[in-house]
């Protein structure tokens, strides 16, 4: 994981497995302030425009909006990215102009409508002020009955080298990705899924049919030791694991 002392570099990175592009963080923050967090809201932005609402929106944008909506809220920049996989078209918008930190946000299409939209950036916040790179904890004591889930796909280095680690609310449309800062040997929030609840849900572009996506014990920050990468278990050859349904 590319590291600086306080700032995240809005370096974008090319993952091994499939094109998505990660952004390269650096040292988790303590807990960032409601006057920081305001402060972030530049530019276009309004206080009332980088809320997180589980199940609905991120800021403006919100489930159900029209692709060319989407790019009205974010019109494309030479930085940001599109493209398209098993789990429909993706744009990759930089949120290069954040003062505090850099950042991505993820908007997720199927047949021109944003079905699930990722911030990987400190410049949006739930309502409990929960956000990028915040604590583990601090997502616990907010979200009470989460589920949890790892994602065993080879581990991409700009997130510590470790498969990815999902808290889902699948009733309210809400999940939480726990990525690995190594200098620190602990996991951050890495970016907050919204999605439409009780309804598709593509982890990583992947999706939860997937062998790689196995259920561990709820708030589990790490697979159990006999857990090996691609859903398959430390077990005799010849026996398939079972798939983990959601």
């Amino acid at each position: 994981m590319k590291l600086a002392a306080l700032l995240i570099v809005p370096t974008v990175l090319l993952a091994a497995a499939g094109n998505r592009p990660f952004l390269a963080g650096t040292q988790p923050h303590k807990e960032i302030s409601a006057s920081t967090l305001e402060q972030q809201a530049s530019g276009s932005f309004t206080s009332g425009q980088v809320l997180i609402e589980p199940g609905m929106s991120v800021g403006s944008l919100k489930l159900g909006d029209t692709q060319e909506r989407a790019l009205e809220l974010f019109p494309k920049k030479y930085e940001d990215q599109e493209w398209e996989n098993k789990c429909g078209a993706t744009f990759n918008w930089v949120d290069s102009d954040n003062k505090v930190r850099g950042g991505n946000l993820y908007i997720r299409f199927k047949k021109g409508i944003v079905f699930q939209i990722e911030s990987a950036t400190t410049r949006f916040h739930t309502a409990e002020g929960i956000t990028a790179l915040d604590p583990p904890e601090k997502v616990a004591s907010a979200y009470r009955d989460l589920r949890a889930f790892a994602l065993l796909t080879p581990p991409v280095a700009a997130l510590g080298d470790r498969p990815l680690i999902f808290w889902i609310d699948k009733k309210k449309g809400i999940a939480f990705v726990f990525a690995y800062y190594p200098a620190q040997h602990k996991r951050y929030l890495y970016e907050i899924i919204v999605f439409v609840p009780n309804k598709t849900f593509c982890p990583q572009e992947e999706t939860t049919s997937s062998p790689a996506w196995q259920e561990v014990p709820p708030y589990s920050l790490e697979p159990p030791a006999a857990m090996g990468l691609n859903g398959e278990p430390d077990r005799p050859r010849g026996k398939s694991s079972p798939a983990t349904g959601y």
